[in-house]
């Protein structure tokens, strides 16, 4: 198996058992170095793979992030738009209510005269 094979195979093994999320930097060193002292991999594969899953490991960062404030984003303009409506709503009431009491006065008016 050549070396970019048996290190992709690694990586996947590496990211499917642990999750990769899961990884900080220095946890994937140290799962690097053991692979290294154990034989599994030479120092030269460890340092691609360390590379790779890093690198995977922020890249993926970034896209939680960016789903989180997408999420966001999504749930304030829903809020807004709930707001917006409620508003409306209080004034019809508030409007119903002046209307009614407006009623009232000119009926009281009309039974005063």
């Amino acid at each position: 198996m050549d070396k970019m094979k048996k290190i992709g195979l690694l990586g996947a093994a590496a990211l499917i058992g642990a999750g990769l999320s899961a990884f900080s930097e220095e946890r994937i060193k140290e799962f690097v170095k053991e692979k290294v002292d154990s034989g599994k991999i030479s120092k030269d594969e460890g340092k691609i793979l360390a590379d790779d899953l890093i690198s995977e490991t922020k890249k993926q960062k970034l896209e939680l992030e960016k789903n989180i404030v997408e999420k966001l984003h999504s749930s304030i303009k829903v809020a807004d738009k709930e707001l917006a409506e409620l508003s409306d709503n209080i004034d019809e009431m508030k409007i119903k209510e002046l209307e009614t009491e407006l009623e009232k006065m000119k009926s009281l008016r009309k039974a005063i005269k």
